[in-house]
C-alpha cells in the first residue's frame, strides 16, 4: 500500500524474534533476528535498499517510497511522492508535486556527507529519477530532472567527491553536486560495456561500472574506458554487483558467480566457494571491515574476513525470506532487505 501522506508513527514495537538452535559456524549461536514488516511500521514489505546513519535506518521499498526508522525514538516516517507535508488536494499531477521523493519505487539509497540520495525506478512516462533528502535544507527534499530521460530507471548511485555517478537502464550519467546540474552521459557509444548499469564503485583512480555487458573501468586521469568481458575472465557478462573488499575489488554475476579483480594481470578471477555455500543469483554485495555479505535470490553467503570462513543464512536460519536484495551493518548487527520485510541479525554479545 502506498501511503498518501507523510506518516509519523511513534509506537512500541513488538518485534518478531527468531532464535535458532546452536550449531557450528562463524556467527554466535543461537542466532537472534528482529523482523520488521508493515505491521511494525514499514510502508511496504519489499525492501530493495537500506542505508544506515547512526540511529537512523532508511529503507527503500517497492511501491511504498522510503521509510525512515529512528531507533532511539522507536518511530517511523514514510516519504512518498505525495510530499512533505502532503498536499491537501490531489490535482492528478503527482510527479510535479514539490518537496517529495522522485517516485515510490526506491531501488537505491546512497549516503553522502550531508544528505541521502535516492534512486527510483519509474515504469511510466515523465517520472522517476533521483532525489535527495537534506535534513538541514528547507525544504529538505530536492528532485532532479531525468537528464533528458536518460536517468529515469535508476539502478546505482555512487558519490565521488563533488560528483555523483548515476546508473540507469540507458547508461551512466554524471551530476555536478555543486551546480546540481548534469555534466556528462556515457553509453556504449562512448565506451561503456553495456547500457544497463547495475552497480557503480568509485576509488581514487577509477570508476568501476557493472553492466549487462560486463564491467567497465573509467580511468579518471586519462579519461578513457577499459572493458572486461569473457576474454578478461568473466564467465558471466551480466554483472549485478561491485564491492571493495579490503584492497581488492569483487564482482557478482546475475547467475551467482563471484569474481575478484587481479590487478597485476588486469583480469578477473572466479572465486571458488566451498561446497555447501549458498549459490543462486546475486542482487548485491556489501563489504564491511570484517565481513562480505552476498545477497542472493536463495539466501545470503556471508564471509568472515579474519577467519576466511563462509556462513549461509536462509529462511531456515531465521531470515524472513530467501529472496534478499540488500544488506547493511550497524552497531546492533546486520540488516537484510527481503521481499517479505526487513530482518535484523543481532550481533551484540
Amino acid at each position: 500500500m502506498i501511503r498518501s501522506s507523510l506518516l509519523l508513527w511513534t509506537v512500541t514495537l513488538s518485534f518478531t524474534l527468531s532464535s535458532l538452535p546452536s550449531h557450528g559456524g562463524i556467527l554466535k549461536r543461537p542466532l537472534v533476528f528482529q523482523h520488521f514488516t508493515q505491521k511494525e511500521g514499514l510502508s511496504s514489505n519489499m525492501i530493495l535498499s537500506i542505508g544506515v546513519q547512526g540511529d537512523e535506518i532508511w529503507f527503500g521499498t517497492y511501491e511504498g517510497g522510503a521509510t525512515l526508522y529512528d531507533r532511539s525514538k522507536k518511530s517511523f516516517k514514510h516519504f512518498t511522492t505525495k510530499g512533505e507535508p502532503a498536499l491537501k488536494v490531489d490535482d492528478g499531477e503527482s510527479i510535479r508535486w514539490k518537496n517529495h521523493l522522485a517516485y515510490n519505487h526506491v531501488s537505491v539509497i546512497t549516503l553522502d556527507t550531508d544528505r541521502v540520495w535516492f534512486g527510483t525506478y519509474f515504469y511510466g512516462f515523465g517520472g522517476g529519477g533521483i532525489s535527495y533528502y537534506h535534513p538541514k535544507r528547507n525544504p529538505p527534499w530536492k528532485v532532479f530532472n531525468t537528464n533528458e530521460g536518460r536517468a529515469k530507471k535508476i539502478n546505482a548511485i555512487a558519490v565521488d567527491g563533488d560528483l555523483l555517478w548515476v546508473g540507469s537502464e540507458k547508461g551512466l550519467s554524471l551530476l555536478d553536486k555543486s551546480t546540481e546540474g548534469w555534466r556528462q552521459f556515457f553509453s556504449t557509444r562512448d565506451g561503456l560495456s553495456g547500457n544497463f548499469v547495475n552497480s557503480i564503485l568509485v576509488d581514487s583512480e577509477s570508476v568501476w561500472v557493472a553492466t549487462n555487458g560486463g564491467i567497465s573501468r573509467f580511468q579518471k586521469a586519462k579519461k578513457v574506458w577499459k572493458n572486461y568481458s569473457e576474454r578478461e575472465g568473466l564467465s558471466e557478462v551480466e554483472i549485478k554487483a561491485l564491492a571493495k573488499v579490503g584492497p581488492r575489488i569483487w564482482a557478482g554475476g546475475a547467475g551467482g558467480t563471484l569474481f575478484e579483480f587481479d590487478a597485476p594481470t588486469d583480469r578477473w578471477k572466479r572465486i571458488d566457494l566451498k561446497e555447501g555455500v549458498r549459490q543462486g543469483g546475486i542482487h548485491s554485495i556489501t563489504a564491511t571491515r570484517e565481513k562480505v555479505i552476498v545477497c542472493r535470490d536463495s539466501g545470503v553467503s556471508l564471509l568472515d574476513l579474519p577467519t576466511k570462513q563462509w556462513e549461509v543464512l536462509t529462511a531456515g536460519e531465521g531470515l524472513l525470506s530467501n529472496t534478499v536484495f540488500h544488506a547493511a551493518e550497524d552497531r546492533e548487527g546486520i540488516w537484510f532487505g527481503t521481499d517479505k520485510g526487513a530482518s535484523l541479525l543481532n550481533l551484540r554479545p
